[in-house]
């Protein structure tokens, strides 16, 4: 053997036996941290694009990029020739990296949280949380619990987001209404998961959802959203109680440290964002309600409908979390299921959201939404086709999202002195076809599997999609269809004229080929040949007649809850909160000439919820629905449907147990007023003291006690008619209405001494045991005694006791 092989051989023996030799964990060989990337097209994600350009990175940083860089001597350079350097991917709401005791059940979209009371603890079976009986026990609240405590590093899905060029993701809790604080991680595993966080927190989330099987108070949409409202109400008076302890704690009891609370205080106090949820137009409506009374700021997450309220987004200013997991028919299902047209819109719209919302000029970034990584981009080359343009798409997965949560001085964009989260592919990013080769999260190298890189960002290649029918990885995205207007006004002018109908006044009798005049919205003029200007709608409306609007004086139509059933009283709940203006059922009522309604609360429980004055127009939103100058008003109940029995048992159980609820909760409404007289007075004394806390249920009640809040009230049987109207004497009130009223006929003239009217079915009696004595002439014997007892199509409206056989005051 000659000495040159030789040599060889004793230099390969020696470098293997050092190899295979026990070494201190500590004396590993480190991957390299200084990285140069050569000849590369650069897509900066700031508007410039490089071609032929250089980044170097070194020490998780970006130290230097462009044409003319200088690669130092010790960088471990990679030819780009062919290639793409693009800016790391940002999820702006994301699961990954978090311990399932954070994220929803798989496959559910209810909460599924753990006790929420605060003593509770994240992570707890849904079957484990005790009981809500009110907002006192804090349901579904873990805000003091942050996602950069809890990071998984053993989570596959790091691997799977980071492999499609994802970076970066805002991690957030989502189990609860308040579930937790929002994180920013870097996708890199690391030996210690704290390495991973790029800050905490960036957000506090909100959820609406109350989800199947969740225990108690909240029981529906409205609740929670009274739930959400009174939570941040108690943190503001929290912080205003430590403020003025604080400044002056001499003779002030100091305010108890509250875990809860202390997030959403600094939420407030510090503009801090809010999470709040809202897919569709009227959630989003809600949001901007709920953000301004509770004083936060506001963050959509969702958005799919975004398309229909894109310019009102724009006005406020709201930055919005799209979810680009496109509404789809769900897999296997029944292929003759047939789906409202509302649903079928939705499906072929939503795609179009992120372009409208580049037209308008919101801020958007996109999340993943539960979407596999590679069906998220099938997603975005949708919203591509669907007219969003690519710079866009980028954007919204790059800058905006660091913009929105305040990192994008160190994320978002491949610029000198920033985070080196960057990925490479051998092409156009939203092409199918692209592959990504290798991604780099701070600084740090990660080689792309084989399998992965063919799918690529694509998913063009083998192993694209999990789960999925081969035929969908067919992409045939056709441009959106212009919708066809089906709700709105159909006349726009501002003047119209009926000519030549019979006209029914109810005030003055019918009057006979007559006119009506409207101009802007009102009726101008009735009579015989009017004169209108050239411009209006002119309707021919011989041999036909014209009546006033027919007035739903008891409606649940038009909202997405009715009961918060969970509760004796639920006076902090409220109609207005939950109205749907998008329910087919408003486009039924106007066909049947239904113009206005009152929408009540739910027969439930004693006391029910705040009430909302509507008029049906189709088309507008939930505020252009409410009733310009309406009392506000509350549905109170009585009988068998406030004391059923339920699981667990709530009380009351008897009739008496219903006016004993609702005796005390004016009694508590009564010293709530006489807390804020007490505060005010001491305030006018120039005193320091802490001010009562607002409480929404309380000052709901305290508003019918100083006459400014109508009751109506749920009622059958004529005993419990006239308990309730002792009691109302008793604090002071009078009774708007009594609903339905069905025994009303007994205790007339009580009804009519206490200044009630009544709205009574036309033609409903018998149907369970307390309507078995209601009989069909019960309006005819409360005429007599001087109460208008109105069907439920008719207006309630007061009349001055008059027995004895007289008419009333009017017709």
């Amino acid at each position: 053997m000659s000495s040159r092989v030789f040599a060889r051989w004793i230099g390969t023996v020696a470098v293997v036996a050092v190899m295979a030799g026990p070494r201190p964990a500590d004396a590993q060989l480190a991957p390299p941290s200084h990285y140069a990337i050569t000849n590369a097209r650069i897509v900066t994600g700031t508007g410039q694009t490089i071609d032929g350009g250089t980044i170097v990175m070194k020490d998780g940083l970006i130290m230097a990029v462009g044409r003319n860089v200088d690669v130092p001597p010790d960088a471990w350079t990679i030819d780009g020739s062919g290639l793409t350097v693009y800016p790391g991917l940002i999820d702006a709401m994301s699961t990954v990296a978090l311990p399932s005791s954070m994220r929803r059940p798989e496959g559910g979209r209810g909460f599924g949280f753990g006790a929420g009371g605060p003593g509770g603890q994240g992570g707890q079976n849904i079957d484990q949380a005790p009981h809500s009986w009110g907002p006192e026990d804090r349901p579904g609240t873990l805000s003091w619990l942050s996602a950069a405590d809890e990071l998984d590093t053993e989570d596959d899905d790091i691997d799977s987001w980071r492999n499609v060029g994802f970076t970066t993701a805002v991690v957030s809790p989502e189990r609860g209404f308040f579930p937790g604080q929002a994180a920013i991680i870097n996708l890199a595993v690391r030996d210690r998961p704290r390495e991973m966080v790029v800050i905490t927190p960036v957000a506090l989330r909100v959820n609406f959802n109350s989800g199947p099987g969740f225990p108690g108070y909240p029981g529906s949409l409205m609740g929670a959203i009274a739930y959400v409202k009174q939570a941040f109400f108690d943190a503001a008076h929290y912080g205003q109680a430590w403020r003025i302890y604080e400044d002056s704690p001499v003779g002030l009891s100091r305010p108890e440290w509250d875990r809860a609370l202390e997030p959403l205080r600094m939420a407030q106090e510090t503009n801090g964002l809010v999470l709040f949820p809202g897919n569709r137009a009227r959630e989003m409506d809600r949001v901007f309600d709920i953000a301004g009374v509770t004083g936060t700021t506001p963050v959509i997450y969702g958005a799919q409908e975004g398309y229909r309220v894109a310019d009102k987004l724009a006005e406020h200013q709201v930055p919005v979390l799209l979810d680009a997991s496109w509404p789809e028919r769900p897999r296997n299902a029944n292929p003759d299921q047939e789906y409202p047209l509302s649903t079928l819109r939705f499906r072929d719209r939503a795609p179009t959201t992120p372009a409208e919302f580049e037209r308008a000029g919101v801020k958007f970034a996109f999340y993943s939404g539960g979407a596999e990584p590679v069906k998220l981009m099938s997603n975005l080359r949708k919203a591509i086709a669907m007219g969003l343009s690519p710079d866009a798409a980028l954007r919204a997965l790059t800058m905006t999202p660091a913009e929105i949560f305040g990192v994008a001085d160190r994320l978002g964009s491949i610029e000198e002195g920033k985070i080196a989260n960057v990925f490479v592919t051998d092409g156009d990013l939203f092409e199918k076809s692209t592959k990504v080769s290798m991604v780099f999260v701070d600084g740090m190298k990660f080689e792309v599997p084989e399998a992965t890189a063919q799918a690529g960002p694509g998913g063009g290649g083998r192993g694209a999609r999990r789960g999925e029918d081969a035929e969908d990885s067919e992409e045939n995205f056709a441009p959106p269809i212009p919708m066809t207007t089906d709700r709105g006004v159909i006349n726009p002018a501002d003047v119209t004229i009926i000519r030549n109908a019979t006209v029914m006044t109810v005030a003055n009798g019918t009057m006979e080929n007559t006119d009506i005049l409207i101009r802007d919205g009102k009726i101008a003029e009735i009579g015989q040949n009017l004169s209108a200007p050239s411009n209006a709608k002119e309707i021919d409306a011989t041999g036909k007649y014209v009546t006033p609007g027919i007035i739903d004086a008891h409606s649940h139509l038009a909202t997405d809850a009715i009961n918060e059933g969970s509760v004796n009283v639920s006076a902090m709940v409220g109609i207005k909160d939950v109205l749907n203006p998008d329910q087919i059922g408003i486009y039924r009522a106007v066909a049947g000439g239904v113009t206005s309604a009152n929408i009540l609360h739910g027969s439930a429980n004693p006391i029910g919820g705040r009430n909302a004055v509507v008029k049906f127009r189709w088309g507008a939103d939930a505020a252009g629905m409410l009733m310009e100058g309406a009392p506000e008003g509350i549905k109170f109940a009585l009988g068998e449907n406030t004391k059923r029995d339920r699981n667990p048992d709530r009380y009351p159980a008897t009739r008496m147990g219903v006016q004993d609820v609702i005796r005390q909760a004016f009694v508590d409404a009564q010293q709530y007023r006489k807390d804020w007289q007490e505060y005010d007075a001491a305030r006018q004394r120039g005193e320091t003291v802490i001010p009562p806390r607002v409480d929404l249920k309380l000052q709901t009640l305290a508003e019918i006690l100083e006459g400014t809040r109508l009751v109506h009230a749920h009622s059958y049987r004529a005993d419990e008619i006239l308990q309730l109207i002792r009691l109302a004497d008793e604090f002071g009130f009078t009774i708007a209405t009594f609903q339905h009223v069905l025994e009303g006929y007994k205790v007339a003239d009580e009804i009519a001494a206490h200044g009630a009217g009544a709205s009574t079915f036309s033609d409903w009696w018998g149907y369970k045991v307390e309507a078995y004595e209601a009989i069909p002439y019960r309006t005819s014997v409360a005429m007599t005694c001087g109460w208008h007892a109105a069907y439920v199509s008719t207006p309630w409206r007061r009349w001055k006791p008059n027995c004895g056989g007289s008419q009333p005051e009017s017709n």
